[in-house]
């Protein structure tokens, strides 16, 4: 349920202009205890690779698509950002192979920690301790920044099936309309950047709301370049997900790809969209 007064908080403890420095992060013990009381922080939470592949797969299973998909096009109207999220966790979600570490191929880093070649998840040799209040704050923030990320995912769906869940809306799915024609209408050398651009007062948002939302629809793969694999059908191992090699591009996999030429996938709209 939104707790506007424990979501200030969260927000709060890391932003403020900006992001605010670890050693200059300040909450108060009864704020941390309200917040917490109202699902919104948490205490540290000590996680092995086997461990969240586990529980990830677990939500997964428990995921409703239909709830995920209205839920998502509620957002473009009400702004709920954490609830928005929620449908790109599930496309990711949706083909992960179960795995365990011991048995997936895995460079180790100096630190000693694992790095899974197949969910990019790091491995240590006893379990780590997590934050997983940076992971809502981005939740709440933007709508999830780390779509890859195997804690988040869990994180994320968990969260989301606790949540109670307005109805979209016929002015919701017509943003909808307006977003999936103003992609399907790019020039063919488009990036994803001139999209977000073009996307600017088609519903209210930020910037960084819009690319979040163009990363969620590529996971998806309502937005998948061609000649890549994604998440829709399959799922793309974390040491085979390309980088463009441009320094400066930080749009994540495989939304980095994509070009005004590669449109609209109908099929995967209709998969994660059946009413719209």
């Amino acid at each position: 349920m939104l707790d506007k007064r424990a979501r200030e908080i969260l927000l709060q403890t890391f932003w403020k202009n900006g992001w605010i420095r670890d050693t200059d992060r300040r909450i108060s013990p009864d704020d941390f205890a309200y917040a917490k009381r109202m699902g919104y922080m948490f205490d540290p939470i000590k996680l092995s690779h086997d461990q969240v592949v586990s529980q990830l797969i677990e939500e997964r299973d428990r995921a409703n698509p239909t709830a995920l998909s209205d839920a998502f096009l509620a957002s473009l109207g009400s702004r709920r950002l954490d609830l928005r999220s929620a449908l790109g966790s599930y496309a990711f979600a949706t083909n992960f192979p179960r795995h365990e570490i011991a048995a997936t191929p895995a460079t180790v880093v100096p630190s000693g920690a694992r790095r899974c070649a197949w969910c990019g998840f790091y491995g240590h040799p006893t379990p780590a301790e997590f934050d997983l209040n940076v992971l809502n704050f981005e939740r709440h923030k933007w709508g999830g920044v780390r779509r890859d990320n195997p804690t988040y995912v869990w994180l994320d769906l968990s969260l989301f099936r606790t949540e109670p869940l307005p109805e979209s809306t016929a002015a919701d799915r017509q943003t909808m309309h307006r977003i999936i024609e103003t992609a399907s209408s790019m020039r063919a050398v488009a990036t994803v950047s001139d999209l977000e651009k073009a996307l600017a007062g088609t519903f209210q948002s930020s910037k960084a709301e819009r690319r979040v939302l163009i990363e969620i629809l590529a996971v998806c793969g309502v937005l998948q370049p061609r000649n890549r694999s994604g998440y829709f059908g399959e799922f793309t191992l974390a040491n085979e997900r390309e980088h463009t090699g441009q320094h400066l591009n930080d749009w994540r996999y495989p939304a980095i790809w994509w070009r005004g030429s590669d449109g609209v996938s109908e099929s995967a709209l209709a998969a994660h969209f059946p009413g719209l």
